[in-house]
């Protein structure tokens, strides 16, 4: 039977450990003791190392060490090694800093305390240990690192360059820590200490992009825009597909207003197949988003989005992407081809068709909407947003009762209380247009019951009341209700103000009405005509006049307007 070196080699580390052990034993036993004693401390450690090691036996070992511990709560050993395998933070932590104060000379101890400092995020407590672990072994490249990052984390940036330009004098020059120290000595405007460590590394690494990049960035914080640019191209030369070069290019010309520089390096980014196409949808919302600078570089930006629908042509984030670029160039009729071509993919879904549709009825194609509308529903027949616009359709056509029918058969299909209470609302809202109030306000009342707080149906049916000046202390509560969830809605404002107008709280109303008018940047008609209802009520009847021509400048109705104003002046009489 051949020697089995496995074991053997592992009698070796254990004969080893023992010696080591009889070193971290107390004061009472400095020397190993010749014959084996199942109570001595030391023999009883090497025990459970050997559970450990050789047994993967994490739990025996455990409560070896803390029988141990117990009866000796400074045996460094035993509490050095339940820091690393017990399984709770606090009690890791607890253990690691015993180990460390029961001998704070041990390298081991101490590193390992100082980890668990971090882990804890206890960096108070961990500078001084860490300082300390330096002192025991100056070439632990690890300390210095840590310890400026320390720094760095409690905003003492001068404390971590000090730190890292210690670790050079002891260790020498390395080039992680000195990447680090330049991005503080940048942070602390020290501009010319930062170029000069950032020469260095490139000296020492002259093929390292990452390098030249530093040194651009350190020319940019000092105002050095010609070496810059140098160093950028420099990097961009040794390696012109590194994503991480191109990007910082691009954000450097954009900070220095090159916009069509800044592009001619994102055309690049979004050329690369490496960046992954949500990546690259983020970046172009972000400079979409801009109207203005959209505006200027709108040719640039189109290529980009040409190459993002040749790339994914059926991605519906791209889809949407290009056909809105085409909708903001003025090409409604080619997006509007655009997108409709594109409901024959197997990725369309229903909300795909919703934007179709929504796009069509914008343009009132109401041609197309008949087409693409029983082409969705026969796909999506039981998606409840499709079969809302449906039932839309058909109340603009003045078909209701095909349009509650709608509404009642997206009821039937969904048990989602936020879903039943918009379909309800919007059939009080179609009972409305009928004349039928009573219907409607039933219907509300309907829709409440499944989400009181369903902010459109609270403004409509407050409103409609203070049309038939029915429960009007109620509406004003449940209009109060809206506009507290969308304080800077104009038509919400506007329903409370014409509300307190209808209880003759007219000041209250004026105010209110005031902030409807504000909010509203077009300034809408029937807000203008509320507004001079309510100064003529305040008696300042020429301004009411004055407004109430404004609303019909704005589009209200010349001969119920006329109608209007004689009626109010009839009631005075």
């Amino acid at each position: 039977m051949g020697i089995r070196w496995d074991r053997y080699i592992l009698c070796a580390i254990i004969f080893v450990v023992s010696l080591l052990c009889c070193g971290y034993a107390s004061a009472q036993s400095d020397t190993c003791s010749t014959l084996p004693d199942s109570t001595n401390r030391t023999y009883r450690h090497i025990d459970a190392l050997k559970q450990l090691s050789i047994r993967r036996d994490t739990t025996t070992a455990m409560h070896i060490w803390q029988d141990i511990v117990a009866q000796d709560s400074t045996y460094a050993p035993a509490l050095y090694y339940l820091s690393l395998v017990d399984g709770s933070r606090e009690r890791m932590l607890d253990y690691a800093r015993r180990a460390y104060l029961a001998d704070s000379s041990n390298k081991w101890y101490t590193e390992n305390y100082a980890n668990r400092l971090i882990y804890a995020r206890d960096y108070d407590a961990a500078v001084p240990v860490f300082r300390r672990l330096i002192r025991l072994d100056g070439k632990h490249l690890q300390s210095y690192h840590t310890l400026a990052l320390i720094y760095g984390a409690k905003e003492m940036p001068y404390s971590a360059i000090s730190i890292l330009d210690s670790a050079e004098l002891r260790i020498g020059y390395n080039s992680y820590l000195g990447q680090i120290k330049q991005h503080l000595l940048i942070e602390t405007r020290q501009f010319d200490r930062a170029i000069e460590e950032g020469k260095r590394r490139v000296r020492e690494h002259p093929y390292d992009v990452e390098a030249r990049r530093a040194l651009a960035t350190a020319y940019d914080a000092s105002g050095n825009d010609s070496l810059a640019i140098r160093s950028y191209e420099e990097a961009f030369r040794l390696d012109t597909t590194n994503l991480e070069t191109i990007g910082a290019i691009s954000e450097y010309y954009y900070s220095k207003g090159n916009e069509r520089r800044m592009l001619n390096y994102e055309e690049r980014l979004f050329k690369s197949n490496a960046i992954a196409v949500d990546e690259k949808l983020r970046r172009l919302e972000v400079y979409t988003s801009d109207t203005e600078f959209y505006r200027r570089n709108y040719l640039q930006i189109g290529g980009i989005i040409q190459q993002l629908a040749f790339d994914y042509p059926n991605n519906p984030k791209v889809i949407d992407a290009y056909a809105t670029h085409m909708i903001a160039c003025g090409e409604y009729d080619y997006a509007l081809d655009y997108l409709r071509r594109h409901l024959d993919d197997d990725t369309a879904t229903a909300e795909s068709y919703i934007v179709v549709l929504q796009f069509e009825h914008f343009l009132q194609r109401n041609d197309l909407i008949d087409i693409d509308l029983r082409a969705a529903l026969e796909r999506y027949g039981d998606n409840i947003e499709l079969l809302s616009f449906s039932g839309f359709v058909h109340s603009e056509r003045g078909d209701y009762k095909q349009a509650i029918d709608t509404f009642k058969e997206g009821i039937e299909l969904t048990k989602d209380k936020g879903e039943l209470s918009k379909l309800w609302g919007y059939i009080g809202d179609v009972y409305h247009e009928m004349g039928e109030d009573n219907r409607a306000f039933k219907a509300y009342r309907k829709a409440l019951s499944f989400d009181d707080n369903n902010i459109l149906v609270l403004n409509n049916y407050a409103y409609f009341l203070s049309l038939k000046n029915r429960d009007l202390e109620h509406a004003l509560a449940m209009s109060h209700r809206a506009i507290t969830q969308e304080p800077n809605n104009a038509s919400y404002v506007d329903t409370y103000a014409w509300i307190l107008h209808c209880l003759g709280r007219n000041e209250e109303a004026k105010r209110y009405m005031r902030q409807a008018l504000t909010l509203s940047s077009q300034r809408d008609a029937s807000l203008l005509a509320h507004y001079g209802d309510i100064l003529w009520a305040l008696g300042e009847k020429f301004m009411a006049e004055t407004y109430w021509q404004k609303a019909v400048e704005r589009g209200y109705d010349s001969t119920k307007m006329e109608q209007h104003i004689l009626e109010i002046k009839n009631r005075e009489q």
